[in-house]
């Protein structure tokens, strides 16, 4: 029986994205360094991504989950070193994108990459 090559998959998929999408990053703001009860400000952290910036089909949108204004974005998981959540923040070209939902394509437990809403 032939296995699947997993890595081979997020390779290819890096390299697509690389070469028809854009660079941004993913924004996180991580815990500042006192104590626990008072770690004080959290800095923000930037983590590099290799992205593309899609609209969401006409038939997805709904006006309540899916705004007209959201975009679809698919990240790279080669090369990332986090995994983006909803608490983090998206910079696409400048500006700054609140990550509404986060959907990994893990087969077999190997990240190829990350779908990921984002809302201006």
């Amino acid at each position: 029986m032939n296995t699947f090559n997993y890595a081979r998959a997020r390779n290819t998929a890096l390299r697509l994205l690389e070469k028809f999408g854009q660079h941004g990053s993913i924004i996180r703001d991580v815990p500042g360094s006192g104590p626990i009860w008072d770690p004080g400000e959290p800095t923000p952290t930037p983590y590099a991504c290799t992205m593309a910036v899609l609209k969401f089909d006409n038939k997805d949108i709904d006006g309540t989950l899916i705004k007209a204004t959201d975009k679809k974005v698919y990240i790279a998981a080669k090369g990332l070193s986090i995994v983006p959540t909803t608490t983090d923040k998206l910079m696409i070209g400048g500006a700054s994108h609140t990550i509404i939902r986060v959907v990994p394509l893990n087969p077999a437990g190997v990240n190829v990459y990350f779908e990921v809403q984002v809302r201006a």
